[in-house]
Parts: C-alpha cells; sequence; structure tokens
C-alpha cells in the first residue's frame, strides 16, 4: 500500500458518501479536503467552546440518479423513488451538506454554498444520536432517555415530533424507494412499529408486536419487508410483515439458552440471514421465509479446498500470513457464566457488494477468527486467524472481493501500539492475504479504518449495478453493462481507505496483485478454489473495471425456481462427504426429498449445469 501524508484531525475522519471529500475537525475550524488533491477545498470556522464539544459529524445521504440496488435489478432508485409525485427528495438528494454536533446544537454547512447555514438548538431532552433524513433537507434528533425523535426541515424551519423511540442509534430506517420512515416505539409494556409518510411523517399505519423485548427493525432491500427479530433471552424469534403492518411470517424454533443475536438482508434481497448464539448462520428465502440454507461455524477444520490462514509476526512492525495444513483447530475463549452479556453467537454478518454473493462472519466464542463463506459454493471460502480478536469488518463498496479487517490492541502496554497501527486486507485474487503496517507513530486512543467510496466513472454514461447473483434476474442480462470507465488520474484507480485516530489521520491506496497468465483460465474453465471462471476475474488497474456475478452464466427463468437450485446443491454438497464433521458444515433442511434431479414429463425441457465441478443438472 501507498499513504499519504499525516493530516490532522480531531475527533476522527469522515469521508463523505460519494467519495469526493474528507470531513475532519481540527480545532476550530472544520477542514474539507478533496479526496482527489489531498487539498483542502473548504475551511469552516466554528465557535471554539463549540468545536471542543462536537461529538457527531454527518454527510447528507448520497442519492445518485446513476445508482441501482440489486433488489430492483438494475432500475434506478431515483427514478423509483418520485413517481411522478414528491420532487422534494429529488431536489434534496442532489446536495451535499455536512452536519457537526455537540449535546444541545446542530450546525448544518452546505458543501458548495458558503453563504448557506443552520444552526438548531435542540432544547429540552438534548441531543443522544442526530442523523440526517431522507435527504439533505432533513435532520432526525434522538433526545436523551429516549423520550422523543424530532425531525427538522431545513427548508421550512418547521419540527415533527414522535415520541418513545425505543432505541436511540438502531430500530429505525427509511423503507427504499417511497423512503416511508418505520420506527420501533415503546410506550407502556408493548412493543409497536409505527409507520410515518415520507413528506409530512404523519402517521400511515402502526401495529403491535407480539414480542417481549424486540431489538430492531430493517427493511427489505427491495421494499416489502419488514424484519422484526425479539430478544435473545425470550427465544430464537423473527417476525416479517408486510409494508402495511400485516404479520406474513414467524419463524421460531426450539433452542438451549438464548437465541437470535443477529439479522441481515442480502444486498439483492434474497434471504433474510440470521445469526444465533448457538453459533449457526441461518438463510430464510425471501418467498416463503422457511430456511433453504444453514451454516455451523465449527471450531475443527478438516474440509478440503478451504485455505486457512493464520497470522505471525516477524519483527514488532512485519507482520505475514502463513497457511495452515488441515485439519486443525481454531482458537476459542471459554464462557464465563458469570457475564452479563455472553462471548458466543455470530454478532457480525457482512455482505459483500453489490451482488452479495460473499459473507464475512465473525463468532463471539471465536473472537480471532474471520470466516468468509461463498453463496456459490455454499461452504467455507476462507479463514483467517488473527492474532487479536477482531474489532470490525467492512467490504469495499464497489470491489466485490475486497475485504478489510481491524483488530483490537493487546491488553499489553508495550504492544498495544504496535497491534493498533495494522490493517489487514483479503482478497480473492490475491496469492495471499496482507497486513499492512500504517506509518503513524505515536498512535493516541482507538484507532479506526474506512473505506472511501471510489470517484464515479467519467466520460461515459451512467451505469447499473449487477444483480444479485443468488438469484437470477427474470429478464435476463442482455443489455446491462457490468463494466466502468474509471477515472483517468492513476491514484483514482485504487482503492483507498482512510486511518487514523483522535488525533490524526493518513489516506492510503491499495494495489492489487496482477493474475498470472498461466492462472487466467482464457477457457472459461471452472476453478474449484472460487466457483466462478477465472476469465470473470479482473485486477483493479486497467482502465476498466469488470465485477463478476454469477448470475450472467444461467438462462433466463422465474425467480420462483431459485430455491429449488439451492436445495439440490445442499444435498449435492452433503452427499460428497466434504463438509462432515468439519469446518463450516453445510446442512440441508430436514424433510426434503433426497431425490437432486426432477423427473422428466416426457417433453424437451431447458436445462443448465449449476456447478459442474460436482456435475450436477438441474433442470427448469
Amino acid at each position: 500500500m501507498e499513504f499519504s501524508t499525516v493530516f490532522r484531525g480531531f475527533n476522527g475522519a469522515q469521508p463523505a458518501p460519494n467519495g469526493s471529500l474528507i470531513a475532519s475537525i481540527v480545532h476550530p475550524k472544520l477542514i474539507l479536503r478533496s479526496t482527489t488533491t489531498l487539498q483542502v477545498k473548504r475551511t469552516i470556522n466554528l465557535n471554539p467552546e463549540f468545536a471542543s464539544r462536537i461529538n457527531f459529524v454527518r454527510w447528507s445521504p448520497y442519492l445518485d440518479g446513476s445508482f441501482s440496488s440489486p433488489a430492483w435489478h438494475g432500475i434506478p432508485l431515483i427514478g423509483k423513488r418520485r413517481s411522478g409525485i414528491d420532487k422534494s427528495e429529488s431536489e434534496g438528494g442532489g446536495r451535499q451538506r455536512i452536519l457537526v454536533a455537540d449535546e444541545q446544537s446542530i450546525h448544518v454547512y452546505d458543501v458548495d454554498d458558503e453563504k448557506w447555514t443552520v444552526c438548531i438548538n435542540q432544547g429540552f431532552g438534548g441531543i443522544k444520536n442526530v442523523e440526517f433524513g431522507r435527504n439533505a433537507d432533513e435532520v432526525v434528533v434522538f433526545s436523551e432517555f429516549q423520550l422523543k425523535v424530532t425531525v427538522w426541515n431545513l427548508n421550512t424551519s418547521k419540527q415533527i415530533e414522535i415520541l418513545n423511540p425505543k432505541f436511540p442509534t438502531k430500530g429505525y430506517g427509511y423503507r427504499p424507494c417511497t423512503s416511508h420512515y418505520a420506527l420501533l416505539t415503546r410506550s407502556a409494556t408493548h412493543d409497536v412499529i409505527s409507520v410515518h409518510q415520507h413528506t409530512t411523517y404523519k402517521l400511515a399505519s402502526s401495529f403491535q408486536l407480539p414480542t417481549l423485548d424486540a431489538q430492531g427493525l430493517k427493511w427489505s432491500p427491495c421494499g416489502r419487508w419488514i424484519a422484526v427479530w425479539d430478544s435473545a433471552a425470550s427465544g430464537y424469534k423473527v417476525l416479517v410483515y408486510t409494508a402495511d403492518g400485516h404479520l406474513y411470517r414467524t419463524y421460531e424454533k426450539p433452542c438451549e439458552g438464548l437465541g437470535v443475536k443477529s439479522v441481515e438482508w442480502s444486498p439483492g434481497g434474497d434471504f433474510l440471514t440470521i445469526g444465533s448464539y448457538d453459533g449457526r448462520l441461518a438463510f430464510l428465502s425471501n418467498y416463503t421465509f422457511s430456511p433453504v440454507i444453514e451454516m455451523n461455524h465449527t471450531r475443527t477444520i478438516r474440509l478440503p479446498g478451504v485455505t486457512v490462514w493464520s497470522e505471525c509476526i516477524k519483527s514488532p512492525k512485519e507482520r505475514y500470513y502463513a497457511q495452515v495444513q488441515q485439519p486443525t483447530t481454531l482458537p476459542m475463549i471459554t464462557p464465563n457464566p458469570g457475564d452479563t452479556q455472553p462471548k458466543n453467537g455470530i454478532s457480525t454478518i457482512a455482505f459483500n457488494k453489490p451482488d452479495g454473493n460473499l459473507i464475512a462472519t465473525r463468532n463471539d466464542s471465536m473472537p480471532t477468527t474471520v470466516w468468509i463463506w461463498s453463496l456459490k459454493l455454499l461452504r467455507p471460502y476462507a479463514v483467517l486467524v488473527q492474532m487479536n480478536p477482531i474489532k470490525s469488518i467492512s467490504w469495499h463498496p464497489t470491489i466485490p472481493d475486497l475485504l478489510m479487517i481491524q483488530c483490537t490492541p493487546d491488553n499489553t502496554a508495550g504492544e498495544q501500539s504496535k497491534s493498533q497501527g495494522v490493517v489487514y486486507l483479503w482478497s480473492a485474487t490475491w496469492s495471499q492475504p496482507r497486513a499492512v503496517t500504517v506509518p503513524m507513530d505515536h498512535l493516541s486512543g482507538t484507532t479506526w479504518a474506512r473505506w472511501i467510496l471510489t470517484a464515479p466513472p467519467t466520460g461515459n454514461a451512467a451505469t447499473t449495478s449487477s444483480t444479485a447473483s443468488t438469484s437470477p434476474q427474470p429478464w435476463g442480462n442482455s443489455g446491462i453493462d457490468r463494466r466502468s470507465r474509471s477515472p483517468e488520474k492513476d491514484v483514482d484507480k485504487k482503492p483507498m481507505l482512510l486511518f487514523g485516530d483522535k488525533d490524526g489521520y493518513t489516506v492510503g491506496w491499495v494495489d492489487d496483485e496482477p493474475i498470472p497468465e498461466e492462472e487466467e483460465g482464457v477457457d472459461g474453465t471452472m476453478d474449484d478454489r472460487y466457483g466462478f471462471p477465472l476469465a470473470g476475474k479482473r485486477s483493479w488497474d486497467p482502465v476498466d473495471w469488470e465485477y463478476f456475478s454469477p448470475s450472467h452464466v444461467l438462462p433466463r427463468r422465474a425467480l420462483s425456481s431459485a430455491s429449488q437450485v439451492t436445495k439440490s446443491y445442499i444435498r449435492q454438497e452433503t452427499r460428497g462427504g466434504g463438509s462432515r464433521g468439519g469446518l463450516g458444515s453445510v446442512s440441508g433442511v430436514s424433510g426434503e426429498p433426497q431425490n437432486t434431479r426432477s423427473q422428466s414429463n416426457g417433453k424437451e425441457e431447458d436445462s443448465f449445469d449449476y456447478n459442474s465441478r460436482h456435475n450436477l443438472r438441474v433442470r427448469s
């Protein structure tokens, strides 16, 4: 990696959602720096007393007309949101604003209009959390003690109050494509979800939940469903509601001890993924919300085809990964029955973007291990064992196979600064992962690392992102351009990240690893390591970036047959014996028929090879 000089920035630095600017507080000023030239674009003077109390720095959401969601199969989201009714959102979405706030007041600035500024005094209740609303014209403020939520309109100076939010940092969200606001509230003894209109925030619907202690809600990427999960102490229970508040499905099962710990939708909306305290990852189909895949985090690694990497230390400033031979045993911690928060269960579920065919997870009972799963292979893809516990896992926003890992520092004072200044990177196209030591001396406080969104393509029309690879689109892929031209400057062709502490930060550029000619797979053969043709792999340095999506190799067919292919593939994988008793064993749903090939009705049918590695042919 290449790093820039170290810049001053108190309380961390925040990259803009569109990747154009970096905001940092250099007392008593707010500095906006360009990510392309790293030069200061604008300096905003702040009150010295206010600057010393700043707790929140937020950017307005990035709403670009060229952006599309995999859940909508290439249909631009902004075009769907407007629908010829509400033009205020498209107007506000084109602006780029930033807010800074302490516990009492909020200051909002426009990046382009230096004369425009807004000051909000929250008054009674204080500020527990503050975010931009559906666009740059709205600010949502959560008060202390969960008293109320206040939505401020920056154009009209009007405010709308919603009482009794249950959580200040979760349990709310805007519906994709219509921006209806859903909020989890609790008044008296019942959990209630209130859905509000996207412009006036008037109550559209309200429904009571049959839960003891609901822990959050999440809209599906298509906007059709709301997922709600109950407290782990009350068992394993997840509820799925329609957008208008009708209970569509309740998924629960017997469990020993605690139940659900984390819930996440796949980017394409094909699966509702549930991580539980028993170390299992369940995938519910978005049609019936029944389990179709279940992945288990096991301690013993005994699975051919899965690469296990272990972090090694050669010197205080030199770390690297070494491949571990199987079978091997992963390090675990012994749970303490007296802990108020048990250290077990799946706490992190991270899908790669935009297709969601790779998943990175962390099991708290194995705090130093990162699991990378493949929905194409339906088994673990790679396992990374670190020296220290995992603190954060984040995929690159546009490169689907690039993962960044951060670890907590060592407890010993001598090793704390050495382990803090390290960033770990993994990519499917690299021969091995990387442990990068950041050239920042005298690190103070907690370190952080964030991706910077690569600058938008220049010189060509807006391109649409690929659809979800786990569920092929019904009308095929003809006419969809999967390549985007990178900017002219060489520095913009490389992935960028921010790394820093409470006193400063630096910018890093990730260099790609070229693919040897003998491994390029020009004949389009299947590689057992990746589960897709090597011809689809591309480095980042060429002018054109191309992201692979396995859905383009499948013929046009109905979405309802996707679950049939998945179930057949699970049985074939289990029957082969490769996943039994080993690392991350994948098990199918009990009660399914054992025949993996549909019976022919005598008529000629179209067919395709779902995975030639297992010689499995599925007829549709």
